[in-house]
C-alpha cells in the first residue's frame, strides 16, 4: 500500500501527474510533465535528507542545486518516478513531523522551521500542478490561500538571488497588486510587503495574483497574438499605463 500523504496540494499534484502523459508540456517553459515530476520529487528528497541528517547529528551542508539532484530522478522510468514521488513526499512529511518546532534547517540558504518547509512544499506542489493543468476548481482553491501569498513574499526576502525575487527587486519603481478583500501586495526595489489597499494597483483574483508573483501569466490575460509576454509586459496593461 502506498504511503499516505498529508498535504492537500501534494496529493493533488500526485493525482495530476498520474493522469497526464510524461511528455505533456507545461507552463514552465521548456519543461515537460515528467521534468516537473522529477523536480518536485528531487526537492522532497532533498528536504527529507537535510532533516534526517540533522536528526542523526550530522554537520550542516549546503543544499544541492536542482541541476545536481534531479538527473537521477529524470532517468527513472515513468512508473518508477511516480512511485518515488509518493515515497519521497511521504518521507519528507515524516521527517518534518520529527523535527522539533523550534529547530531550523538551512534549505536553499534559508533557515526554515518544519512548518515553513511544509508551506514551501505545499506552495511548490500547488504552483507546479497549475503548470500542468492551468485554472481549475482545485487549483483556484489552493492558489487563493493567503498563506501562499505571504510565503511568496517571505521567499523573495529570504532568497533575493532567486530569479522571481530579482524580477521585483530590480523594478524601477513600486508595484502594487490588489485582490478583493485582501491586503495589497507592494513590491519595491527595497523589499516586499502587505499593506492596506490604497491608490492605483493591478487588480487580480487572489489565485492570479499569486501566479503573477511567481512569473506566470494567467490564461485569461494572455494575448492571443504577438510575441510571448512577460509579467513586466502584463502589469502596465493591468494598471492602464500601457498606451501602445
Amino acid at each position: 500500500m502506498p504511503p499516505a500523504i498529508q498535504d492537500e496540494a501534494m496529493r493533488a499534484f500526485i493525482a495530476t501527474v498520474g493522469a497526464v502523459e510524461d511528455s505533456a508540456p507545461s507552463w514552465c517553459v521548456g519543461w515537460s510533465a515528467r521534468e516537473l515530476m522529477a523536480h518536485v520529487t528531487a526537492a522532497a528528497a532533498e528536504r527529507a535528507d537535510l532533516i534526517e541528517e540533522h536528526l542523526a547529528g550530522r554537520p550542516p551542508r549546503r543544499t544541492r542545486s536542482w541541476e545536481e539532484r534531479e538527473p537521477p530522478f529524470r532517468a527513472l522510468p515513468g512508473g518508477e518516478l511516480r512511485r518515488r514521488l509518493v515515497e519521497e513526499a511521504a518521507r519528507f512529511e515524516r521527517a518534518a513531523d520529527a523535527l522539533p518546532d523550534d529547530t531550523r534547517i538551512a534549505y536553499t540558504g534559508w533557515d526554515m522551521t518544519a512548518r515553513r518547509m511544509r508551506t514551501h512544499s505545499h506552495s511548490e506542489a500547488a504552483l507546479h500542478r497549475w503548470d500542468l493543468v492551468g485554472d481549475d476548481d482545485v487549483g483556484v482553491q489552493l492558489l487563493s490561500d493567503p498563506a501562499l501569498t505571504e510565503h511568496a513574499l517571505a521567499v523573495f526576502a529570504a532568497i533575493p538571488a532567486l530569479d522571481e525575487a530579482q524580477r521585483w527587486t530590480g523594478a524601477t519603481g513600486p508595484r502594487r497588486l490588489r485582490s478583493p478583500g485582501r491586503p495589497d501586495v507592494v513590491l519595491t526595489p527595497g523589499g516586499q510587503s502587505l499593506a492596506e489597499p490604497s491608490g492605483a494597483a493591478a487588480e487580480l483574483p487572489a489565485h492570479e495574483r499569486l501566479l503573477v508573483l511567481w512569473g506566470r501569466i494567467p490564461p485569461r490575460l494572455r494575448r492571443p497574438y504577438g510575441r510571448p509576454e512577460t509579467v513586466d509586459d502584463l502589469l502596465p496593461r493591468l494598471t492602464g499605463s500601457d498606451h501602445r
